[in-house]
């Protein structure tokens, strides 16, 4: 008997190869499609800054755009994501914990519970984390902060963590 996982995120820090992956499991299961908008174009359009210049608008415009994308596709739906809400989630706390204009504890608060109810439309996120041996690239739009990239890994093992036990 096999396991169907239909709704896939890929999620990680900037450098992961995330996109990659996606290409290629996309050129190998073509039964699976993946929405046609990114949360890099909500970022383009809006004129946003992201990464370690994040703000409230920035996260707030992805998590939705996130949610939105997700709530578009069914359990039968066979849908891989380039990123999902626990990465909204990461980058969150990283700017809360920074200490960043307007990511004070309500935010934050407001951003779990979406979050938390939203993972539900997934059946499974691969995380890929970060590989010092891997270079990184720099295509003008990615963060290529070495430090940051850790950071953010760092946060996105312990959620990774909390998302398996079902604490998010």
């Amino acid at each position: 008997m096999y396991i169907w996982y239909t709704r896939i995120a890929i999620s990680g820090t900037a450098n992961t190869g995330k996109s990659t992956l996606l290409k290629n499991f996309l050129a190998v299961w073509d039964k699976y499609t993946t929405p046609e908008k990114t949360y890099r174009e909500v970022i383009a359009e809006n004129d946003l800054t992201h990464s370690s210049e994040t703000t409230t608008d920035t996260q707030w415009a992805i998590l939705n755009f996130m949610v939105d994308e997700m709530q578009k596709h069914t359990k039968d739906s066979k849908v891989i994501y380039d990123r999902c809400p626990l990465d909204n989630l990461a980058y969150t706390l990283w700017a809360h914990g920074k200490g960043i204009k307007g990511f004070d504890k309500k935010f934050v608060d407001k951003c779990i519970a979406i979050t938390k109810e939203s993972m539900r439309q997934l059946d499974i996120i691969f995380l890929l984390r970060y590989d010092p041996s891997i270079p990184i690239e720099d295509d003008g739009v990615r963060e290529t902060n070495r430090d940051f990239i850790i950071e953010i890994d760092n946060i996105f093992g312990a959620l990774y963590e909390q998302y398996r036990q079902k604490v998010i």
